[in-house]
């Protein structure tokens, strides 16, 4: 209750009553929750705990997608939507004015700011992908190198 309601800057006694009203309201059915509150309760669980929704582009068009979707794709497959999202933010000519903090109230390039955002996610990605690998492939070469045993494969005692 404490982090909810500095969260919200107000107290934990308001967050209490707004709970308990919540609560009530939910028992009488004055509120029915459906399924729209079950996604979105869901999806600001899923960032709170740091999961982030990422926009990014292939070739297909925009696509949201969240961070732990991207880990599920191989390398090949993040590499391609690094390159579509980089190679959208480089034919920007609004490019430039990325680089500055958006202006109060409307910003006309907030897509672009999301998509540059999503690229450094994605780019962290790739980043763990290489790291996992590396581990795997120097474990494979100490297996390689100091084998148990050798196998050899037996002659057939047929006669030709």
């Amino acid at each position: 209750m404490e982090e909810i309601a500095q969260h919200f800057e107000t107290t934990p006694a308001a967050v209490r009553d707004r709970v308990r009203s919540y609560r009530s309201k939910l028992r009488k059915r004055e509120v029915v929750a459906d399924e729209f509150d079950v996604v979105f309760w869901r999806e600001v669980k899923k960032e709170a705990e740091g999961d982030e929704k990422v926009t990014f582009l292939s070739d297909k068009g925009f696509h949201h997608a969240w961070k732990s979707e991207l880990r599920k794709l191989d390398g090949r497959a993040l590499m391609a939507i690094y390159e579509a999202t980089r190679d959208f933010l480089d034919s920007d000519p609004n490019r430039r004015f990325l680089d500055f903090p958006p202006p109060k109230g409307y910003d006309p390039l907030a897509m672009e700011r999301e998509t540059k955002r999503s690229l450094e996610v994605i780019s962290a990605v790739l980043g763990e992908k290489w790291e996992e690998e590396k581990k795997r492939s120097k474990g494979d070469t100490k297996r390689r190198r100091a084998p148990s045993r050798v196998i050899t494969p037996k002659r057939s005692r047929r006669p030709t």
